[in-house]
């Protein structure tokens, strides 16, 4: 197990768990794990972080019940680019006055990264055609990723009122399928690490989506692995 610095995943998850009226338990929760990977301490992949500079600032808005789990994916993004990365917990009504203060600092050099859905489109949000210029005034872009699953990330867009005027991009299917075609071999099933690198790629940052998909595929592997000796623990 290696020691390190927490970033701002590290002590969002931190802040919610001293929050919290109840402990969060999952499968393998037994299991000793370490403080930063969350996987069980044989199989930590802390070691294999290499941290660079992202061409790109994040912003990781976690619904509730992503911030604790092991599989979770979206914290790899602040593993390797930790000084491009915020994070906050979503709130539908009271978001973090930090995070409005910046996204209001950030006005016109944000986008919200989400699918052009019928609901938005009804809704009439603003919608970005072509991938912003990520380097505008010297100042990096700013992108929004929702970590949840699908159901949890269209709630969290399509019901926050206070994120309704950032103009948010759709990832078009023929960059997903190239991307696919050259990297995976699963349908357009993708995971907030995924997603990322898909992003990175489009905005042609290529070295650092590569950077991303590769750790975020030892990280497949280190949670398959924990999978199966906790598994084996718990049963005997």
């Amino acid at each position: 197990m290696t020691t390190r610095a927490p970033h701002c995943v590290d002590l969002l998850r931190n802040t919610c768990k001293e929050a919290s009226r109840r402990p969060f338990t999952a499968r393998g929760s037994n299991a000793k794990r370490c403080e930063f990977c969350l996987m069980a301490e044989f199989a930590c992949f802390c070691h294999l972080r290499t941290p660079q500079t992202s061409p790109i600032e994040f912003i990781l808005l976690f619904h509730r019940d992503e911030i604790h789990k092991p599989t979770n994916s979206g914290r790899l993004i602040a593993d390797l680019f930790p000084n491009d990365t915020l994070a906050y917990l979503w709130s539908r009504t009271e978001p973090s006055q930090a995070l409005l203060d910046h996204l209001n600092r950030k006005q016109g050099n944000c986008t919200l990264l989400f699918p052009n859905t019928e609901t938005a489109q009804i809704q009439q949000r603003p919608l970005r055609a072509i991938p912003p210029n990520t380097h505008k005034q010297g100042e990096k872009h700013t992108f929004i990723i929702l970590d949840g699953t699908w159901k949890q990330a269209s709630k969290m867009f399509h019901q926050s009122e206070w994120l309704k005027d950032i103009p948010h991009f759709e990832i078009n299917n023929a960059a997903q399928r190239s991307f696919l075609v050259r990297h995976s071999s699963h349908d357009m099933q993708f995971a907030t690490a995924e997603v990322t690198a898909l992003l990175l790629d489009t905005l042609q940052h290529q070295e650092e989506s590569q950077h991303l998909l590769c750790y975020y595929q030892t990280f497949n592997q280190h949670c398959l692995a924990s999978r199966k000796r906790g598994g084996s623990q718990q049963k005997s």
